[in-house]
């Protein structure tokens, strides 16, 4: 069995119907988490804008990358691996399999640091392989871009290296304009989650709606009395503004008192937020996700670091937190918003 990075559900490959022309190129990213994934939506928005023709293909094992990419028109096909690969090792090297019978124009690994990245790069048939320089890590690639000099957020370096492996561009030139993520959400799915925030609020009337999630994994997460906290201290500086909580696929309340939104699908999740004045979150795929629509997200860091993970679209930002300062949050929260 081939070694995966992780890995819950095998999903059979989507693939667009229409005739396309063009280089084929396959991102590999077989990584499962959400944040991830939305971190090589600027990746593909480079390759679009410079290769409209191409045929993208993404080789990943996370289970919402097909409605992350759905609306990419230049995304051919997404290739999912099985969640838990070790748990689904037939599932796992049919898709493999099925990807290796395809000899690619282009073979990107965007990640610095992935082993089961390069060693399924090493593995997968094309004509240029290109990823960044590592110790260990060198073989299997035709071209190798040092790490050093590469911007420090991960939705901006495998930008960086797209410009410098395939379009020939200096450091300085690579790094120019910040990349920002994207969902592309329809108008109609837009729609829909104005809709949704309506019912959720029903009679309610008054100002801002922020949204909160409060689940994070390990040392990122915030305790519920702090979000109650930082709460009341943003409804002391605006006393109209309204909350609602973006709750977990299970739906899960950890503030019971709020009115509570949550969905399986990623997309309706997405649309859900943008319909909101403000999205605050700790760390996580969700923040990420938060970034990727219109809507004023707020990532709250405590543990990570701001430069790699930062909200990057519009006035999104992060802010530094503590488990010690919820009223200090509030404070630069009701600051951002109003």
């Amino acid at each position: 069995m081939l070694p995966a990075e992780t890995s819950p559900v095998a999903a059979a490959p989507a693939v667009r119907s229409e005739a396309l022309s063009g280089p084929r190129i396959l991102i590999c990213r077989p990584n499962t988490r959400l944040g991830n994934t939305l971190l090589l939506t600027p990746l593909v928005e480079e390759l679009q804008s410079a290769l409209p023709n191409a045929r993208i293909e993404i080789l990943t094992a996370c289970p919402a990358a097909q409605e992350v990419f759905q609306e990419f028109p230049g995304v051919y096909r997404v290739h999912a691996l099985p969640f838990r690969g070790v748990r689904h090792p037939l599932r796992y090297l049919r898709t493999l399999l099925g990807v290796r019978r395809t000899r690619y124009d282009i073979i990107i690994d965007p990640c610095p640091n992935s082993w089961t990245a390069r060693f399924l790069t090493r593995r997968l048939a094309g004509r240029l392989k290109i990823g960044f320089a590592a110790p260990r890590r060198h073989q299997g690639v035709d071209v190798n871009i040092p790490f050093e000099g590469a911007p420090r957020h991960m939705g901006a370096y495998p930008v960086y290296l797209a410009r410098r492996a395939l379009f020939n561009l200096d450091p300085r030139s690579s790094r120019a304009d910040e990349v920002t993520l994207s969902v592309r959400l329809t108008d109609a799915e837009r729609a829909q989650g104005r809709e949704a925030l309506q019912r959720l609020l029903g009679e309610q009337t008054g100002g801002p709606v922020i949204a909160v999630a409060t689940h994070a994994t390990g040392a990122k997460r915030f305790p519920v009395d702090w979000w109650r906290r930082m709460i009341a201290e943003v409804r002391t500086r605006l006393p109209a503004a309204r909350f609602i909580e973006i709750r977990p696929p299970s739906g899960h309340a950890s503030l019971a008192e709020l009115p509570g939104f949550s969905s399986r699908r990623t997309r309706q999740v997405a649309a859900l937020i943008e319909a909101t004045a403000c999205f605050v979150c700790a760390d996580s795929g969700l923040m990420h996700l938060g970034a990727a629509t219109d809507a004023l997200t707020v990532g709250l860091f405590k543990v990570t670091l701001p430069e790699l993970y930062a909200p990057r679209r519009g006035r999104s930002c992060a802010l530094s937190a503590s488990d010690a300062a919820p009223e200090a949050a509030g404070a630069r929260l009701a600051q951002l918003i109003a």
